[in-house]
């Protein structure tokens, strides 16, 4: 065979090209090399650690809360929480056996199965974080748990803060609880930094200041090994560690709540409520049945919650800011200040119609709540005695239009603007709220005649009534109630709260003549032999007051009581009502009476002393 020169030119020219090419792609890869691990090395490296290291947020303590004397009120104490990751390696590689741990996770726990795989269903769609299980375990648990961890894969026991009420059942709806953050929760905006599984206030003090209470989160970094279980804390990865919430100090003083409840009788239904009449503190809250907080630290079963929020007493609801009763005569001293202002009467004012016992309009008679009359009354004698006849002739007198006239100027239809959370608006009609509900001019002359004696339309929240006879007691200052005295963050202060600056509010401009006639009308009610609220008489105090007895279509009448002392200076304003319990003087003004024994003789055995840790 002849020697071709130009076929080993051509496979000289292929080598050439081959040898390129190999050179090319290895300078890639040296390339590709070059920029990993020198130019990205860093963001290389921290996706290693990424899928090395785990991130568990460290729950945070709440705020403590205090009573205005530094009683504690809440607080928290080191609990264990069993919890369940769904997306552990062996259950992505084994789906059929999550259904098995959390089954057998059911009888360690002592809750249904089905509810334990409804929650880890729900929250693992939500969220890629270990899902909460049950909250306080027992240490037995805990033990057992940690024994058997090979055969429940993705179980864990974390420790957490619980949140604790050492009081019980006291000031139950002022401080309100916490519990797990709902759906609704979390897709709003401002709750953005929250996780399912944290806790969130629900009610009262710990839903009104929880961005305060909350605290901020801190982080704990843990090295997982092939199977994703974790092996051991970071060394070279310090933990954040979580920063506990702000403390508040309430303006309420305890020994004066515990006399406000025991002072109620055994499963009776109302409120109480005291105020500082100069600054608008709220010194006592109270409402009745209340529930234990406690309760709904560690989870609340369905039963349970359907046992406090179902059935005729309704524990959960906040009687003194939720709840509107009609006032029933405790509106009185506020008619007669209308009367006064308006100059429809003078305090030595008399009506032609003397109380018989009823009073005749058109063709209905109008009853006093005395069937044998009062006989005839000037205004001081009127209110101490709570004559009916006499405030109807003063309502037909004033007529709706000054009288709800007079109703609005001192904001009876406004709520208090205390810093609690789902307060309930009260209700003194005009005509046009008339007009709208029967028709222009379609409605009676004479109801007038109810309004004038706090029946009728007319309805008040417990804490309303409380700040329009704190509005008597001050000389015409409409104060804002408020709970909160301080917040102490970091060691520091925290100046400009709403509820503080704004305290003392609304300047009224009221006769002081007026004022001084309504306040000796009061004090007449406490003081005099026939008054109606002799049951509220406290030893070397002056005490202003008046009963109430507001009829209730739903059963029996309700039993109210205003007061205020000492007269000459002011420093408690109360309000308090019973529902279904009849007469204010025999059911409202002796718990009156008991919380303004407790504010002005204090009992030796001061929870101070009970509670101390």
């Amino acid at each position: 065979m002849l020697f071709d020169p130009e076929s080993l030119s051509g496979s000289r020219y292929r080598q050439r090209n081959f040898t390129a090419v190999v050179g090319i792609i290895f300078a890639l890869v040296l390339l590709r090399l070059f920029t990993m691990q020198v130019l990205q090395g860093g963001k290389y490296r921290e996706l290693s650690e990424e899928n090395r290291i785990r991130v568990e947020v460290i729950a945070a303590p709440r705020g403590d809360i205090r009573d205005r004397n530094g009683l504690l009120l809440a607080d928290n104490v080191p609990s264990f929480t069993v919890t369940l990751d769904p997306f552990d390696k062996t259950y992505v590689d084994n789906p059929g056996l999550l259904d098995s741990t959390v089954a057998r996770l059911g009888v360690i726990l002592g809750v249904d199965a089905t509810l334990l795989r409804e929650k880890v269903q729900h929250d693992g769609r939500q969220s890629f974080l270990p899902v909460r299980l049950r909250r306080n375990v027992d240490r037995t648990t805990v033990a057992y748990v940690a024994e058997h961890e090979s055969v429940l894969p993705g179980v864990d026991v974390e420790f957490e803060p619980l949140r604790r009420y050492p009081l019980g059942l006291m000031a139950s709806h002022l401080l309100g609880y916490v519990g797990e953050v709902s759906d609704k929760e979390l897709e709003d905006p401002d709750r953005a930094e929250y996780l399912r599984g944290d806790l969130i206030g629900k009610m009262g003090i710990e839903r009104q200041y929880e961005s305060y209470l909350r605290g901020e989160a801190g982080k704990r970094f843990v090295e997982v090994n092939a199977m994703g279980r974790k092996a051991e804390l970071l060394g070279e990865k310090h933990p954040i560690q979580p920063k506990q919430g702000a403390a508040l100090t309430l303006t309420i003083d305890a020994n004066l709540q515990r006399a406000a409840e025991q002072a109620f009788a055994p499963g009776a239904r109302g409120a109480a409520v005291a105020l500082d009449p100069r600054t608008g503190e709220v010194l006592a809250l109270a409402s009745k049945p209340n529930y234990d907080p406690n309760e709904f630290s560690t989870g609340i079963t369905q039963e349970r919650w359907s046992a406090l929020s179902e059935g005729g007493n309704f524990p959960l609801f906040n009687r003194a800011i939720q709840a509107a009763y009609p006032p029933g005569s405790t509106l009185k001293p506020f008619v007669a200040l209308a009367g006064l202002m308006t100059g429809a009467i003078q305090p030595g004012t008399t009506f032609r119609e003397t109380c018989n016992g009823a009073f005749q309009f058109g063709r209905r008679s109008f009853k006093c709540w005395n069937p044998q009359g009062h006989g005839t009354l000037a205004l001081r004698d009127a209110v101490a005695r709570s004559c009916d006849v006499y405030f109807y002739q003063l309502g037909i007198r004033l007529g709706l239009d000054r009288l709800a006239d007079f109703m609005k100027r001192i904001h009876v239809s406004d709520r208090s603007g205390v810093d609690l959370p789902q307060e309930r608006r009260g209700l003194f009609p005009d005509a046009v709220w008339y007009d709208k509900r029967y028709g222009a001019g379609k409605w009676s002359r004479g109801l007038v005649l109810n309004l004038a004696i706090g029946q009728g339309e007319t309805s008040l929240t417990p804490i309303k009534l409380a700040q329009l006879t704190s509005l008597i007691a001050n000389g015409g200052t409409m104060i804002r109630p408020h709970v909160i005295r301080e917040v102490e963050e970091d060691g520091r202060r925290v100046t400009g709260l709403i509820a503080t600056q704004d305290s003392i509010g609304v300047r009224i401009d009221l006769s002081p003549a007026a004022l001084a006639s309504v306040r000796a009308a009061m004090e007449a009610v406490v003081a005099d032999e026939h008054g109606t609220g002799y049951g509220a008489r406290v030893d070397s105090v002056r005490v202003a007051g008046k009963t109430g007895t507001a009829q209730n279509p739903h059963g029996n009448d309700h039993a109210l009581f205003i007061g205020f002392a000492p007269v000459d200076n002011p420093r408690i304003a109360v309000a308090v009502l019973v529902e279904n319990a009849g007469h204010g003087s025999t059911a409202a003004a002796p718990i009156a009476q008991k919380m303004l024994q407790a504010f002005f003789h204090p009992a030796a055995d001061t929870l101070r002393v009970v509670a101390s840790r």
